[in-house]
């Protein structure tokens, strides 16, 4: 039997573009079952703190761009001058602190940050809107406070240092299949089954199946990635 094939996808709960690749990869994980392997890793577009953050007109304009491409993935326009979140770590130790709580937890919390952040325009880097997400979600809430600035922020630091030394990502969504393929940006569904569909068949050829628009997305190329707008 052929083992799973591996994806590592690089993200951020901050950016559009990662919003609409998680709607599109849990529609391959939906469709291929045992044969796929999907571990979500962080990778914060803001790293430190950039308080007063506002929603702009950019702002607005960028996610209803994002959000025509992907039916299923809900954007609501926030509304002009709201403070956006100053930093990516808070959510994204969040979701390593449910990881740590099974993939479960894990799967419930990395959906409701999405729709927190583009839907419901929460501030998820407020910790008081995380604690209410951890309830909402059905977590411990007492290990999430115990494990959010021990093992969970370790983390964090440890996906973004490998993804940045080891598969050399720089642009977001990144998704690395089986440590060896890249594809970047929130690419269609279809060219996730493309390469996908080629490994499983045992890479028939040796050469990397690529269609007009796949060019570019393999490994050795500098990746470039759609972020979420900034003020």
């Amino acid at each position: 039997m052929t083992a799973p094939v591996r994806l590592d996808v690089f993200s951020d709960y901050l950016c559009p573009w990662c919003y609409n690749a998680a709607v599109r990869l849990r529609a391959i994980q939906q469709a291929y079952g045992d044969r796929v392997r999907v571990h979500w890793r962080t990778f914060p577009l803001i790293s430190g703190e950039q308080p007063d953050r506002r929603v702009t007109e950019k702002t607005r304009e960028g996610r209803r761009r994002v959000g025509a491409e992907e039916p299923g993935a809900c954007f609501v326009p926030p509304e002009i001058a709201a403070p956006l979140p100053a930093s990516s770590v808070p959510a994204l130790t969040a979701a390593k602190c449910a990881e740590l709580q099974g993939q479960a937890a894990f799967e419930r919390l990395h959906a409701r940050l999405f729709t927190a952040h583009f839907r419901d325009n929460l501030d998820i880097s407020r910790p008081d809107v995380l604690r209410g997400l951890i309830r909402e979600t059905a977590l411990d809430l007492e290990r999430f406070e115990a494990d959010y600035a021990g093992e969970a922020y370790e983390a964090v630091l440890r996906d973004c240092a490998e993804g940045a030394a080891w598969f050399g990502v720089s642009g977001l969504p990144t998704v690395i299949l089986n440590e060896k393929l890249s594809l970047v940006g929130a690419v269609p569904t279809e060219r996730y089954r493309l390469l996908i569909d080629w490994i499983l068949a045992g890479e028939p050829g040796g050469v990397i199946p690529l269609t007009p628009d796949t060019r570019g997305a393999a490994v050795g190329q500098s990746p470039v990635g759609a972020q979420e707008p900034g003020r």
